[in-house]
């Protein structure tokens, strides 16, 4: 596989980004890690990427990657739309030479994520949406023509402590605050034999979206009916 591809695998960015990071396990290669992710990451979100620190180790399978951040959108407030406080993983070292990597557990901890919604569309949809046209466009990556694409199987995926601020036009410009219920995604891809980064940043964001989403909702019903019962008018914003 080529070093590009493996940048590629390694990039995929927002909260499945570190999927990719067991193709770089095998050469134990810190800082080009973390400039893959920042560098192709803004290619699969469409928003900038940036990495604290990568700490990862091919004999154990275990890696950490802290202080990621994705930006947010043109047309946004808010400096980022997402923060992660760190993200664990564990892999199957075995697999990094083969074609599909096993990875056995990703630990997304303390994530921070601001929600504007401002008009018709949320900033988390514009993200998403740029994702599934990566996705669409290139599979996922995008290989060299003679070198095979590195795919990858999730056994259990957790997304804990995560908090949204909430930034809409019942908001009156004072963000909400509330949490979101820890998220496990289980076996992801597994049916398929595996996928590539962007396919699994695809489905990781997604659950990420309809979650954040559905704790926006609960939380600006409240708003809604303390400034007068705009029940109807915060249904509208989320269908």
């Amino acid at each position: 596989m080529k070093l590009r591809n493996i940048l590629l695998a390694g990039g995929a960015a927002g909260l499945a980004v570190v999927i990719g990071a067991g193709v770089w396990l095998a050469y134990s290669l810190d800082s080009l890690l973390k400039s893959a992710i920042e560098t192709y990451g803004p290619e699969i979100t469409g928003v900038s990427v940036k990495v604290g620190s990568v700490n990862l180790s091919p004999r154990s399978g275990h890696g950490s990657i802290k202080n990621l951040r994705l930006g947010n959108p043109k047309g946004y407030k808010a400096d980022k739309a997402l923060a992660l406080g760190e993200i664990s993983i564990t892999l199957d070292p075995a697999s990094l030479a083969r074609d599909v990597i096993l990875i056995k557990e990703i630990v997304v901890s303390g994530a921070n994520i601001n929600y504007e919604k401002p008009g018709s569309i949320a900033n988390l949809d514009v993200i998403q949406r740029n994702v599934e046209a990566y996705t669409r466009k290139f599979g996922g990556s995008k290989p060299a023509a003679d070198s095979p694409q590195k795919k990858m199987i999730i056994d259990n995926l957790y997304i804990r402590n995560s908090r949204v601020s909430l930034a809409s036009v019942l908001t009156a410009g004072t963000p909400v605050t509330t949490t979101l219920p820890d998220i496990h995604l289980r076996d992801v891809r597994k049916r398929t034999n595996g996928a590539t980064a962007g396919q699994v940043t695809q489905q990781v964001m997604g659950a990420l979206t309809a979650s954040t989403t559905r704790a926006a909702a609960s939380a600006l019903r409240g708003v809604g009916k303390s400034a007068g019962g705009a029940v109807d008018s915060v249904r509208g914003l989320f269908r």
